[in-house]
């Protein structure tokens, strides 16, 4: 397996080989222009799977620099046919670090390939948290129409195609983890959260799930009057 790892940066973005569990350097790439030198690298390395270090909040949310990382692997997606993942990158700029005062070599120079080397790291040992970008999303077609004045929350939707979303008279609250989902609904406008603890239960009314979603540790919510939803995301 052959794996690309890649620290972004809006200036420089950084970049290491995985071939069968052993990290290798490579360089950094201006971020002007990338596209080019992406295409040259995925062809003549014949990488199988791209993985794009995301960066998030040490309060653990999503910030501008991760809906910049994700819009990032998105376009990467639209021009590599394999697999693409978002990996948690936090802590790796201080292990690349590391890295650098260990062998001798001045940090500076090798930041960004130090950190697209530990970003494969992350993702090989099995306890980085991460998430597949895909170009399609399913859509949910059959959510009912809401009484107006409906405060409602979406909780762990599927994607941000919703079918009926722009008839609702109040702006929806979201609980979402997936990034790629998160950016979604953060372009339309809505201000959707990744932490459940951001999220007063209190405020709404309804709360939309995608179907078979269990509620795990919410079943105080039912005592609260919350009605609860159901809503089916299909391809296509």
């Amino acid at each position: 397996m052959i794996k690309l790892g890649i620290d972004f940066g809006t200036s420089r973005i950084g970049l290491a080989l995985q071939i069968e569990g052993v990290e290798i350097p490579l360089y950094s790439i201006d971020h002007a222009g990338y596209r080019k030198s992406l295409l040259e690298i995925l062809k003549e390395k014949r990488i199988e799977t791209v993985v794009v270090g995301l960066p998030i909040s040490m309060s653990g949310r999503y910030s501008e620099s991760t809906m910049r990382a994700v819009s990032f692997a998105e376009k990467v997606k639209k021009m590599f046919p394999g697999n693409v993942l978002l990996v948690d990158e936090t802590l790796t700029t201080e292990s690349a670090r590391k890295m650098s005062v260990e062998i001798g070599i001045e940090f500076a120079k090798v930041r960004d390939v130090f950190s697209a080397m530990q970003i494969l790291r992350n993702e090989s040992s099995g306890k980085a948290v991460k998430w597949e970008v895909h170009n399609n999303r399913s859509v949910c077609r059959n959510l009912p129409e809401l009484p107006l004045g409906s405060r409602v929350l979406f909780f762990k939707p599927k994607s941000g195609l919703i079918k009926g979303i722009d008839s609702l008279d109040k702006m929806p609250g979201v609980f979402v983890e997936d990034p790629q989902v998160f950016l979604s609904f953060f372009r339309k406008g809505l201000k959707p959260v990744n932490l459940i603890d951001d999220i007063d239960f209190s405020t709404y009314d309804i709360i939309v799930i995608a179907c078979g979603e269990a509620l795990d540790g919410m079943v105080h919510l039912n005592s609260r009057g919350l009605q609860v939803i159901e809503c089916s995301w299909l391809n296509g």
